[in-house]
């Protein structure tokens, strides 16, 4: 903020004014100042528990966050729109070099697991499917669900979004086929598989994660989740044990990846997304934690 040091002196019958104005903003340290942060929307819960958390802890941190879509959040880094982002993947090494052309060096680093997860309308009883065949579902080679045999659609939160890319990396060389849309939010999308018997929504678990949460108490009556088979055969669904135990076969990484300076709010975020408070975080929150919740421990000597 702009301060202004106004010097009055009377002269005669006149008055004389003189001003000075330090017009230097004053610098934003690890817990002070404003910004604005990118996230991938599935991630939002998530953030907003944290960030609130964080300015309670410190009142002269603002931290604002823009929610779209993953493709989005990374094109916004390397157009120099924000310092910091969470998605479910690190840069490549061929985008680093694109962004180091530009002169942004950035750090990044794994602070949370979720999960990729997959909803149906409360009336649907097709709740179990194979990894085959939800990639038949997905490339198109299956339009039908298995159970039922009526006609299947598929539905993601958004295009480009860490849901639609992970997914879409998941299957390889394959694309998605004809049954595969897209909405425009999470909260669109839960809305249309409750007016869309057949549709298979994809979600991430974040959204559905905290169970003490009345939204999302309130959110998991509006649909069910299905449950996947893993490698052993058995099915699950996403939660924290089937996450952390990597049980879950969709089970991802949320990453920050940041270039913001080391003494600056960016860096004081992520450290305390990284610290002991943002780790518990992730507990109240019943997702995976990305290093372990650190443990403080005294030592007596005598």
């Amino acid at each position: 903020m702009k301060q202004f040091h106004i010097f009055l002196a009377l002269v005669g019958s006149g008055i004389l004014f003189s001003a000075c104005d330090n017009a230097s903003k004053t610098k934003d340290t690890p817990r002070r100042g404003q910004k604005t942060f990118y996230a991938d929307e599935s991630f939002q819960p998530l953030m907003e528990t944290s960030s609130y958390t964080f300015m309670g802890i410190y009142p002269d941190a603002k931290l604002d966050f823009v929610y779209t879509g993953e493709t989005a959040a990374m094109n916004a880094m390397s157009q120099g729109k924000t310092r910091t982002i969470f998605v479910s993947r690190d840069f490549t090494d061929k985008e680093k070099k694109s962004l180091h052309a530009s002169n942004i060096q950035v750090e990044s680093g794994v602070f949370a697991h979720d999960a990729v997860t997959f909803i149906i309308n409360p009336g649907n009883n097709d709740t179990l499917l194979t990894q085959d065949q939800l990639k038949n579902i997905l490339t198109g080679k299956s339009t039908t669900w298995p159970f039922s045999n009526k006609p299947i659609e598929v539905v993601f939160d958004r295009v480009q979004s860490a849901n639609f890319n992970f997914m879409l990396k998941w299957l390889g060389n394959a694309s998605y086929g004809k049954v595969v849309h897209a909405t425009r939010s999470t909260k669109e999308l839960i809305q249309y598989v409750q007016n869309h018997p057949l549709t298979l929504g994809v979600i991430g678990y974040n959204f559905i994660s905290d169970l003490d949460d009345p939204a999302v108490k309130k959110r998991l009556k509006q649909f069910k989740v299905v449950a996947i088979q893993g490698e052993e055969g058995s099915y699950w669904r996403p939660n924290k044990a089937t996450i952390t135990e990597k049980k879950y076969p969709f089970h991802r990484e949320i990453w920050y990846i940041n270039s913001g300076a080391p003494d600056g709010l960016n860096s004081g975020f992520i450290n305390f997304l990284n610290g002991r408070q943002g780790q518990l975080l992730l507990e109240k929150c019943e997702l995976g934690p990305g290093k372990g919740t650190p443990r403080e421990i005294n030592f007596i000597t005598e």
